[in-house]
């Protein structure tokens, strides 16, 4: 029997029984839904971890610190202390020739004031070197980033200038005056480490640097409230706070900057699935490295229970439906002993008739898994609608490779659903068969 001639038979035998047909389909269809709806609102729910925890920073940043303190030997066989690890630049040359290493950058960071005409504000200041600014995941709205041309100049974080105040003015007054109208781009803009600056208790011996803003950082996330400036400007600005404070008489010497350590270092992977090898491959080196892949598994492990019930309830949909679809082969091998006995008679195989059956059920699964994943669309929709208006972030997200997932998984459990019963056409007696009414 050619495959032409048993798919057109398995057709035709199916579309005599229309109404048992369509119920079997229909349990495949509920079953096929109820997996792919309850799959997709788990992965909605790591989508939406993800997309949450990518506001913070990037994923593909690791931030290394240094281990004060803390010794390794070159030798595992050796005991004891061997050699101090520190943050410096030899560290970081070192990374930056580990596999799937994209961009280094060490990172100084200091609190600060800016000013912008006669507003200011304190804010987190971050220097970096500024030809990595793009790949560690700082974006700009407004202006542009840093590159590796820039020695001085700043990025700003759209919260840094949104809360900018008038010193002059009390905080009643602050809050009738709201968010003030400050254009960054062409008013003079300065930096300081004054924390008085612009009161009366301003401090003139500490003058303002003059500076230039490049860029804006769009609101939300850490970078909002940080202003990003060049490390070698950084640089510069802390040697003059130092000089500052030691005319003060304050004790500004510190055992990283004695052994010219770096307060932190940033490296960016270019795998996003490579980030937790790279991340162990320094701590094994002696450092303190953390990435926000770490709260992002933390925060899919928190919920694996409830996508792997999820999952189980859409299983035992499908397992009924699966019972169902053997439970129409079988009745199907009752109904048509007699045509089972004529085919084995006229020549048919067994390999053929086994196939039939086969096929049968397979078009039943297939078929059930099409239309499910139609329907398990239109459910994602009315499901999105509902946590949309409810302010809930436990929406469904079905990717392509689910879809076709599922249509296989139905497909291939028609089949299975179908094997006993087509081994059971198969040891039927060609005599026997016939004499049945």
């Amino acid at each position: 029997m050619s495959t032409r001639d048993l798919i057109l038979m398995a057709v035709r035998n199916l579309w005599k029984r229309k109404l048992r047909t369509f119920l079997t389909v229909l349990g495949v269809v509920i079953g096929t839904t109820s997996i792919v709806v309850m799959v997709s609102i788990g992965i909605g729910m790591n989508e939406s971890f993800q997309k949450q925890v990518e506001e913070w920073g990037s994923l593909q940043v690791i931030d290394v610190y240094s281990s004060s303190g803390y010794y390794y030997s070159d030798d595992s066989s050796q005991k004891g202390p061997k050699k101090e690890v520190l943050l410096d630049a030899a560290a970081v040359e070192q990374f930056r020739q580990m596999e799937y290493v994209e961009a280094v950058s060490p990172v100084i960071r200091e609190s600060m004031m800016i000013v912008c005409g006669k507003y200011v504000n304190s804010a987190s200041f971050v220097g970096i070197d500024p030809a990595a600014m793009e790949a560690l995941g700082y974006k700009v709205e407004e202006g542009r980033t840093l590159t590796a041309e820039d020695k001085e100049g700043i990025v700003v974080g759209r919260a840094v200038l949104n809360q900018m105040y008038n010193p002059k003015l009390n905080w009643q007054m602050q809050m009738e005056a709201g968010t003030p109208e400050i254009d960054v781009f062409n008013d003079k803009v300065m930096l300081t480490y004054d924390w008085s600056y612009g009161s009366r208790y301003a401090d003139k011996s500490i003058k303002p640097i003059k500076t230039q803003v490049l860029g804006i950082m769009p609101d939300g996330g850490n970078n909002s409230y940080s202003v990003v400036m060049p490390i070698k400007q950084m640089e510069k600005i802390q040697k003059d706070k130092q000089a500052w404070e030691k005319k003060q008489g304050y004790s500004n010497s510190s055992s990283q900057q004695k052994k010219k350590e770096y307060q932190q270092v940033s490296v960016k992977v270019n795998d996003l699935n490579k980030v937790q090898e790279v991340q162990q491959q320094i701590k094994d080196m002696g450092f303190q490295a953390s990435s926000l892949t770490d709260q992002l598994e933390a925060m899919k492990e928190t919920t694996k229970m409830l996508r792997m019930v999820l999952g189980a309830i859409g299983a035992v949909s499908l397992i009924v439906a699966a019972i169902g679809i053997t439970n129409t082969m079988v009745m199907a091998i009752y109904e048509r002993t007699r045509e089972i006995g004529i085919m084995k008679v006229i020549g048919a195989s067994l390999r053929d008739i086994k196939l039939l059956f086969l096929t049968e059920a397979a078009f039943i699964g297939f078929a059930g898994g099409v239309v499910g994943i139609l329907t398990s669309f239109l459910m994602s929709l009315v499901v999105n609608a509902v946590a949309t208006g409810q302010g809930s972030d436990m929406k469904s997200s079905i990717p392509i490779w689910l879809y076709l997932a599922a249509v296989a998984f139905a497909t291939v459990i028609g089949v299975l659903s179908g094997y006993l019963p087509a081994k059971r056409a198969m040891k039927l007696s060609a005599l026997t068969a016939i004499k049945t009414e």
